[in-house]
């Protein structure tokens, strides 16, 4: 089945977070946990099977077969605001933080366990709360403005907390990556152990959660409920925005942004005749354009221009230059 998400930036803090030590960081010992030693075969499974789930290409395409041309672009090397904020220093963490933030976000686990395991609410947004009155309300005129069936479209949230509760994490390792309940327990405990810190945010660390995905469901998951449509808004997105002063409009945004994608699901729109990352910025820039229109429109959020501005600063933040890769978003 098809997944969207917002951007693939988990490759890009996965790097800051520990796949790769960060320039200047303090040297630290080895790690002193046995799951160290079975972090590539780790990593070859969460890939693996990510991208048999829709939630990550692993092939870059030729460059030759995307039908886009980079030299009509401006695209600067400087991180965007948004990225540049939600990234953590990382000098002062073990080898073990490390090593613990680095399998949250090979397996995306937070992201993955709201996608399509079941989930109980009452729901929140952000990780205090902060936006949930602002995505109710969004979520309820997105259902009224647009005319697809949007009753079986479940609105949930992902937070970086859940990470503190072994058992959740080893679910989701077990029931969705195949990993084995003793290797799986063992990550859920060290995962929650290492992130039980201020440094670590006690889960709730934006990079963890900075992500959202438009799901079209179907997926059989052994032991569990048949995944149903869904729309997961993780709390380290709506956090990251708030960060460099887009909190007003941003959830708005996303939510209207991935509410486009169930619109393509609904109306059968995504193309199947083009190389990844042009079907993918076709996807995405259609998705944006259907969240502009809704917020702008006077039946939906009615939003004047300096909102609209900022909406735009949203999805430009989001935009990339990666014009080869199978999950380009446009500039």
């Amino acid at each position: 089945m098809r997944k969207h998400l917002v951007w693939p930036v988990v490759a890009v803090l996965g790097l800051a977070l520990g796949l790769a030590a960060p320039s200047g960081a303090v040297a630290t010992a080895p790690s002193s946990s046995p799951l160290a030693a079975q972090l590539p075969a780790l990593k070859a499974r969460a890939e693996a099977v990510r991208s048999q789930l829709g939630l990550e290409r692993s092939s870059v395409q030729d460059a030759a077969l995307a039908a886009i041309d980079p030299t009509q672009y401006e695209c600067s090397s400087a991180p965007a605001p948004v990225l540049s904020a939600v990234l953590p220093d990382t000098t002062s963490w073990t080898a073990d933080q490390r090593l613990a933030a680095t399998l949250v976000l090979l397996f995306d686990l937070p992201m993955v366990d709201a996608v399509y395991l079941p989930q109980s609410g009452p729901f929140t947004y952000g990780s205090a709360g902060t936006f949930t009155a602002q995505v109710d309300r969004a979520d309820r005129s997105l259902r009224t403005f647009w005319d697809i069936p949007s009753a079986g479209i479940e609105l949930v949230p992902a937070h970086g907390h859940t990470l503190l509760n072994p058992a959740r994490s080893a679910r989701a390792l077990t029931a969705l990556y195949g990993v084995d309940p003793v290797t799986a327990q063992a990550i859920g405990e060290l995962i929650a152990d290492q992130l039980n810190t201020p440094a670590l945010g006690y889960g709730d660390l934006p990079v963890f959660t900075f992500n959202a995905y438009a799901a079209s469901g179907g997926e059989v998951i052994p032991g569990y409920p048949t995944a149903v449509r869904r729309i997961v808004l993780g709390d380290g997105v709506l956090d990251g925005f708030a960060k460099v002063g887009l909190g007003d409009v941003a959830p708005r945004a996303i939510l209207a942004h991935e509410f486009g994608h169930q619109i393509q699901f609904a109306d059968d729109l995504m193309r199947t005749d083009l190389p990844a990352p042009e079907a993918t910025r076709w996807a995405e820039l259609m998705a944006d354009g259907f969240a502009s229109y809704f917020l702008t429109h006077a039946r939906g959020s009615a939003l004047q221009w300096k909102r609209v501005q900022q909406f735009g600063q949203v999805f430009f933040q989001v935009g990339d230059c990666g014009f080869t890769a199978p999950g380009h978003h446009g500039t």
